[in-house]
Formats: C-alpha cells, sequence, structure tokens
C-alpha cells in the first residue's frame, strides 16, 4: 500500500512538471457543469420563472351553461350559455410584468450564491490539494533522508562507531516521518474523493502545480468592487425593486376589474341574445393589501443597508486576516531563503560540533518551522478565496 501511494504521488509529480497545468478555472468550470446542486438550482430558477410570469396575461375565459327542463307552468326547456373574460387595467399587466422580472432575477442571485458557495469550497479543496502535495514531496525527501540516515547508524553500530541511543534517535526519526507521510497519504485520497463529489460523482483530473496567481489588492477597491458584485447585496438589491413594483401591482389590483362577454337564453321557442358588461370594484381590502405593500418595501430597504453595513465589516476583517498571514508568509520566505538548516546540521553533524541527539532535536525543529510555513502560506491563499468568493 505505501509503495502504491509513493507511485501515485511520483505519477502526480511528474503530470504536474510536463502537463501543461490546468487553470483553477478549467477545473472550477468542470465542476459547475456537473455538480448536481448547482443543475438543480438552475431548474428551480427556470421553474419558478414560469410560475412568476403566469399572471402577466388575463386567465382564461369564463364558461357557463344552464340546463331546465320544464321546471315551470310555461311549456318548453330553458337554456342559458355565456362566455366572458375579465380583465384588469392594462397598467396592472404592465408593472406585473416588470414585477416578475425583477423577481426572476432575485431568484438568479440567490441561485448564484449556491453556485459561489459550492464552488469555493471546491477550490478550498483543490488549495488544500496543492498544499498537501508540497508536503508530500517534502516528506518525501525527508523519507529518503531518514532511512539513509538509519541505515547508516546500524553500519556505524556494527562497527562500534555509534552507541544505542544514536541508533534509536534514527529510528525514532524514521518512525515520525513515516508517520506523517501515512497521514499525508490519507489526506490526498480524501481531498480527491471529495472534489469527485462535487464533480457530480464523476472522476477530475487534477494537474495544478501551485496557488491561484491571486494578490491582495487595496482595501477600497475590494469592498467597491464586492458592493458592485456580491450576489447576496444584489439579490436584496432585487428584493427592495420588487418591493416597490408591488406596490404599484397593489394598488392597480384596487381599480376595478371589467368582464365581457356574449351571453343567450332560450326558452320554448324564443331566443335571447346579447353582450354581457361587467365590473368588480374591491372595496374592502385595497387600504390593508398597500399598506401591507409598503410596510414590506420598508423592511427591505432596511435590509439592504444592514447588508451593506455588514458586508463591509466582514469585508475588512476577512482583509485583516488576509494581510496578516500575508505578512507571516513572506517573513518565513525572507528567513528559510537564507538559511538552508538541513545543509548546516548535516556539516555540523560531520564534523563532530553537535551530537546525533541535538541533531534529531534540531532537525525536527527545523521540520516543524517549514512544516508552519506551508500552513501559513496554504491559509493566506484560502483567506483570499474566501475574500474573493464574490468573483466565482
Amino acid at each position: 500500500m505505501k509503495n502504491k501511494f509513493q507511485l501515485l504521488i511520483i505519477a502526480l509529480m511528474f503530470l504536474s512538471s510536463f502537463v501543461k497545468s490546468q487553470s483553477y478555472h478549467e477545473i472550477l468550470q468542470k465542476i459547475e457543469d456537473n455538480n448536481i446542486e448547482i443543475q438543480a438550482s438552475k431548474k428551480h430558477v427556470e421553474s419558478k420563472a414560469y410560475e412568476y410570469r403566469q399572471h402577466n396575461l388575463p386567465d382564461g375565459p369564463e364558461i357557463n351553461y344552464g340546463y331546465f327542463p320544464n321546471n315551470s307552468s310555461v311549456p318548453g326547456t330553458k337554456e342559458i350559455f355565456e362566455i366572458s373574460q375579465s380583465v384588469q387595467m392594462p397598467c396592472f399587466y404592465r408593472n406585473h410584468k416588470a414585477f416578475a422580472n425583477l423577481l426572476i432575477s432575485q431568484d438568479e442571485y440567490k441561485q448564484l450564491i449556491i453556485q459561489q458557495n459550492i464552488l469555493s469550497e471546491a477550490k478550498s479543496l483543490i488549495i488544500e490539494y496543492v498544499y498537501l502535495m508540497k508536503k508530500a514531496s517534502i516528506t518525501d525527501k525527508r523519507l529518503k533522508f531518514a532511512n539513509d540516515m538509519y541505515s547508516a547508524y546500524l553500519i556505524r553500530l556494527e562497527l562500534g562507531d555509534a552507541n544505542a541511543l544514536e541508533v534509536n534517535k534514527a529510528r525514532l526519526h524514521l518512525m515520525q516521518v513515516t508517520k506523517d507521510e501515512k497521514q499525508i497519504r490519507s489526506e490526498i485520497l480524501s481531498i480527491r474523493e471529495k472534489i469527485k463529489s462535487l464533480n457530480g460523482g464523476n472522476d477530475l483530473d487534477i494537474s495544478v502545480d501551485d496557488y491561484p496567481g491571486e494578490n491582495l489588492i487595496e482595501l477600497d477597491s475590494i469592498i467597491f468592487d464586492r458592493l458592485s458584485k456580491d450576489p447576496e447585496l444584489l439579490s436584496t438589491k432585487k428584493a427592495v425593486e420588487a418591493s416597490e413594483k408591488q406596490i404599484m401591482v397593489t394598488k392597480n389590483l384596487q381599480l376595478p376589474e371589467l368582464s365581457l362577454g356574449y351571453g343567450s337564453e332560450t326558452v320554448a321557442e324564443e331566443k335571447f341574445k346579447g353582450v354581457l358588461v361587467g365590473i368588480s370594484i374591491p372595496l374592502w381590502s385595497s387600504k390593508r393589501a398597500i399598506q401591507k405593500a409598503k410596510l414590506e418595501s420598508e423592511f427591505y430597504n432596511l435590509s439592504e443597508s444592514s447588508l451593506n453595513e455588514s458586508k463591509i465589516s466582514e469585508t475588512k476583517i476577512m482583509y485583516d486576516q488576509a494581510n496578516t498571514l500575508k505578512e507571516n508568509m513572506e517573513s518565513y520566505q525572507s528567513v528559510l531563503g537564507e538559511v538552508n538548516s538541513q545543509e548546516l546540521l548535516n556539516v555540523s553533524l560531520k564534523t563532530g560540533e553537535i551530537s546525533v541527539i541535538d541533531f534529531f532535536t534540531e532537525m525536527f525543529y527545523y521540520y516543524e518551522i517549514y512544516d508552519e510555513y506551508l500552513t501559513v502560506e496554504r491559509d493566506f491563499y484560502q483567506s483570499l478565496n474566501e475574500l474573493y468568493k464574490y468573483r466565482l
């Protein structure tokens, strides 16, 4: 199993080196096309669009027929037939069409929120995958070094050039690195399975060898950009516009409803035909309906203002976190770029400047520092993913 994993890591690194790297956009586009939840949310928006538009035109005509045989002292049968069409005032259909379009736009932005959440999760998993592949590459080198050290000290023990304590220290070092390698193996397989799930259960080749090429731009630019593109804000804005249009639609419904039709009545041999005209005047509910629509509009306006402030505050917090991680990452890069602790420790051990125990103690400390750097680097790009989620 261990050898299979090492072959998998080598194959993945080989592909990353010699195959043209995929962009994050290409991978996320595939997931968008295959993700079941995203496809379901798009279908839901389409179905709601039909629902919203069903009142853009008048309801169908109403047809009545009556048959009354021999129900009076007058001989003969009575029959009636009526067909009529009721319509609102023309302004109602014009305003309701605009109202329906605003509701559709609102649902489209809500669908985009679902889509962005899924794509952000997928991007986060890819960033984690890159991080684990970096760790796997480092751990592979550490494992080879640990094996070589342990083998060398076994030989030195046989030659009497090393003691049992030094051999045990080398063995413990090998055991720790082996444990780390197994943990990374498990995490890589887990990440790939999660990405497969987001891709609709389909396998997805991931030939990404580095983090996204994103930078931390000025805070004011991010805030301005987010306020104009964040789908949650845009959905709320459409809700405000829809609530204002709903007031107009509600007022239109308080206007008389007209009915025009044709009717005929036959009694025995006598026939009567003519035009039917009707009018329906809402008297009892008009004031309350309009007041309700106005209160709902006020609610959505206040919600929009509150959400704007919340998004600005949230963006500032995420920006500060990302900026701190960036500074920490650059500090690690500066220090690690100036020194090569592993080479220095090897030289010091060979020249007898430090003992074997001190060597492994310092080596573990160096591993810990480098692993912290990899973690900070990953966390920085994860913070950018969250900060720029509204762009997906």
